[in-house]
């Protein structure tokens, strides 16, 4: 029997999705979540605690989604030191309360840190995507292989979009890592199989990122801005820090030579604007000109500027050092907690069908719900692809979002961090009480 959710679904091969009236989708949005909720309540401790608690038995309006949904920094709340400590039993028994699937009695016999943590996980068939972590806390979210090849198959279809489809004659470039546990580098190496030459793929690093070496970075960085390092760690910490920058600034030199080496051939250039901006300044430093590139040349970036002093018109220089319209940039907006990302058609962020869109107040308390126009507020979403645990989310981001279009679209220039625009932590409500249950069903 077909249901709701495989309708939803099965819009994933229609490149006409965003023209879906939000009228024909509600209704299977309703159903579906339903749909989701039976099922992932019997299997996910801490929805089912929610759901009891909020008295929730069936869901009739959007607006009875959101008390279920969860903060999206819930999905790092265990305490820092079941990380110092090794206690992978209590990390196993910490995720087993957001996962779908139970993960309490994962071998951990040899783990030593998080990236063996998510090898032992992966090998009892648990895909884990984690987050960027840049403070050096990262966000860990349990998926199933169901939901590694789902997205896998939404980003087929964004590479067929943005650059035809796969034919392994391009010269790539990759400025991030080769190997590492971000569903970000699992895409990277996507596009370079499918589109990359033998032999002319290249990456900033061929080195494996590893989380335990971000965590132990940023604890550092933490105790040397508390006073509280010792001196022998500062000068270690000096020391491995001008080694990584010594070893960046070769390989950035190294990109640079390939780009220009292939300069007159199709490439495709893929990374965060940072360091897409270095390069550039890189390459005009040795005289390259702007616009000597082969004319399918393209370039894709995202992850904002991450603090960076960027010149306030980078992206028009950045486009025209590589002879680029602005109309052949791919776009899209996306996150680790989504199965696709919303893709910029038309002048606008376009949810796909199988993602129920929601706009909050600021509190991630109140639906915002309009007939038409536009409204300021939080994004949340519950995404109804998602297997391995509950797909509802209130995120970090402020949003404006126009009712007028079929379904509800983002404007493109106007996502801002709240953790950012408000000056401190993005604190949610609904956090801390799913914390309050994740302590709870742990002991």
């Amino acid at each position: 029997m077909t249901t709701a959710r495989d309708r939803l679904l099965g819009f994933v091969n229609d490149p006409k999705y965003h023209e879906v009236p939000r009228s024909e989708l509600e209704p299977l949005w309703l159903a579906a979540a339903n749909e989701q909720l039976a099922l992932q309540r019997e299997r996910i401790p801490v929805l089912s605690r929610l759901a009891q608690e909020q008295g929730v038995e069936e869901i009739r309006s959007l607006g009875d989604l959101v008390p279920l949904l969860f903060a999206h920094s819930n999905y790092k709340s265990y305490s820092d030191s079941f990380i110092t400590k090794n206690r992978w039993d209590l990390m196993n028994r910490w995720l087993d309360t957001l996962s779908a699937s139970r993960v309490d009695s994962v071998d951990i016999h040899g783990v030593t840190d998080q990236d063996d943590w998510l090898d032992a996980l992966k090998g009892g068939g648990h895909h884990v995507n984690v987050t960027s972590g840049t403070s050096g806390r990262n966000s860990f979210l349990p998926a199933t292989v169901f939901d590694r090849d789902f997205s896998l198959a939404n980003f087929d279809q964004e590479l067929a979009r943005s650059y035809g489809e796969a034919s392994n004659d391009r010269v790539v470039v990759i400025l991030g890592p080769q190997d590492g546990p971000h569903r970000s580098v699992r895409h990277f190496r996507r596009l370079a199989d499918t589109m990359g030459r033998p032999g002319a793929v290249f990456y900033l690093t061929e080195d494996r990122l590893r989380l335990a070496d971000m965590g132990r970075l940023a604890r550092l960085r933490a105790a040397i801005g508390a006073g509280t390092a010792m001196p022998s760690e500062i000068a270690a910490y000096q020391r491995e820090g001008a080694a990584r920058q010594e070893a960046m600034a070769r390989r950035l030199e190294f990109i640079v030579d390939k780009m220009t080496q292939y300069r007159h051939e199709p490439m495709i250039i893929l990374g965060p604007w940072a360091q897409m901006w270095t390069i550039v300044e890189l390459a005009r430093a040795r005289g390259l000109a702007a616009g000597d590139f082969h004319p399918d040349t393209r370039v894709a970036a995202g992850g904002g500027t991450k603090g960076a002093d960027l010149p306030p018109d980078y992206l028009q220089q950045i486009l025209g050092f590589f002879g680029m319209d602005p109309t052949d940039l791919p776009n899209a907006y996306g996150m680790s907690e989504l199965a696709a990302p919303l893709a910029g058609i038309d002048g606008a962020y376009r949810p796909p069908p199988w993602v129920v869109p929601l706009l909050l107040d600021d509190s991630g308390q109140i639906l915002i719900d309009r007939d038409s126009g536009n409204a300021e507020g939080r994004f949340a979403f519950l995404d109804l692809a998602i297997e391995g645990r509950w797909g509802g989310v209130i995120t970090g981001d402020r949003v404006t979002a126009d009712f007028s279009t079929p379904n509800i679209s983002i404007a493109l220039d106007s996502i801002a961090r709240y953790s950012t625009a408000e000056g401190g932590d993005d604190r949610l409500t609904c956090a801390g009480t799913i914390d309050t249950y994740v302590r709870g069903i742990m002991e």
